[in-house]
């Protein structure tokens, strides 16, 4: 039911495709005069939006609301009870996200009264974010680095939005952190290639694209299995990664996902993708109608300048052992040969633990340095 507000001020659900659009339109208004944001595609916020469509979704209980004043789109919200979370950690916690909103208190005032309000229904006593949809997605406001744009399914909001969220009671509970560096300078290969070389096992370790869904699995195995003891750690269903690798196929040069094998054994996992934000930035987050044309082309000829790193990780039994240290550091240096060899010019890797020294010291000697910054906010119901 819509929740009425002071001011011409009120709050619905989204229940229709028609609310979908309105949905994904909130960044455009919330945002607007930003030159670092990107909207998001308004096909896949629609896809998100429609709970048939995705695991995550049909797995957990959400609503999405909107903040209407006078009939205009001035807010948005999305809550959940998150089943894996709660069975992983027993915290009481209900989380948020998709947040986006004007810099207007009574606007954050009212959408979190909806999404706190739903979560309490539903027995929760803790409410934290943002999650979009959760740790697995795209996870955390963005705190530092607000003078460049942001990369690929990671967030960007402007100062205003932590200012709100601590204004509502919210304490920072985690950092999570994004570093970036020149590609034409990395020397990481070459340093790398001369380790192995001197390695009298280096032969013992391999490394192969992820093709098929098979691989699909098996990155997804090696993910759950090395992210497991990470703080706020869910496992992936089977049924979402090949959701997500269905997504985004089309895009992801099949080069770009790595595996790297100790003696036939899976033990580490990379995955580099094309920043899309880059090529969407002046298409208004619509592909229709001649949307698409200019993103292939962009893809596919002129290529990008900027790639990301989101997912790079060993497993538990190999962390801390020179066998995993050197899994890990012979995937980034494919990962920066390969970037060097397309063009690209900068790489980030996000997001890492601000607490993972491991990853951190290995992407700092790309070199790299911290660009970004991304926080997770709670407080009790």
């Amino acid at each position: 039911m819509p929740r009425a507000a002071a001011g011409g001020l009120e709050v619905r659900p989204v229940a229709s495709k028609r609310d979908a659009e309105l949905f994904w339109s909130v960044g455009l208004v919330a945002q607007a005069g930003e030159p670092n944001y990107t909207p998001s595609l308004l096909k896949e916020t629609k896809l998100v939006m429609t709970p048939r469509n995705t695991p995550f979704a049909r797995d957990n209980d959400g609503c999405s609301w909107i903040a209407f004043r006078d009939g205009r789109p001035v807010g948005r919200i999305y809550a959940v009870k998150h089943h894996a979370h709660l069975a992983a950690h027993a915290d009481g916690a209900g989380h948020f996200g998709f947040l986006e909103a004007i810099d207007d208190d009574a606007v954050w005032d009212a959408l979190f009264d909806a999404a706190s309000g739903f979560l309490r229904e539903r027995g929760l006593t803790r409410i934290g974010g943002p999650y979009s949809a959760s740790v697995n997605h795209e996870c955390g406001l963005l705190v530092e680095g607000y003078e460049t744009p942001s990369t690929t399914h990671t967030n960007y909001a402007p100062p205003f939005y932590a200012r709100q969220l601590e204004r509502l009671g919210f304490r920072g509970v985690k950092d999570i952190v994004g570093y970036e560096g020149a590609v034409a300078t990395s020397r990481l290969p070459e340093r790398v290639a001369a380790a192995r070389a001197k390695w009298r096992r280096g032969g013992e370790l391999t490394l192969r694209h992820a093709e098929g869904p098979a691989a699909v699995l098996e990155i997804n195995d090696v993910y759950n299995d090395g992210w497991s003891a990470n703080w706020g750690a869910v496992p992936v269903t089977p049924e979402e990664a090949r959701f997500v690798a269905e997504l985004a196929q089309p895009i992801l040069p099949r080069e770009w996902t790595m595996i790297a094998d100790w003696r036939g054994e899976p033990i580490a996992v990379l995955s580099m993708v094309p920043d899309f934000n880059e090529v969407i930035h002046d298409l208004g987050g619509k592909l229709l109608p001649f949307g698409w044309v200019k993103l292939l082309w962009r893809l596919k000829v002129t290529g990008v300048k900027r790639v990301r790193v989101p997912v790079i990780g060993v497993r538990r039994a190999w962390r801390g052992t020179r066998v995993g240290a050197m899994a890990a550091a012979a995937l980034l240096a494919d990962a920066v040969t390969k970037a060097k060899k397309v063009g690209v010019e900068r790489i980030e890797v996000s997001w890492m633990l601000e607490e993972n020294r491991a990853v951190i010291n290995l992407v700092r000697s790309l070199p790299a340095e911290r660009t970004k910054v991304w926080r997770l906010y709670e407080k009790e119901l």
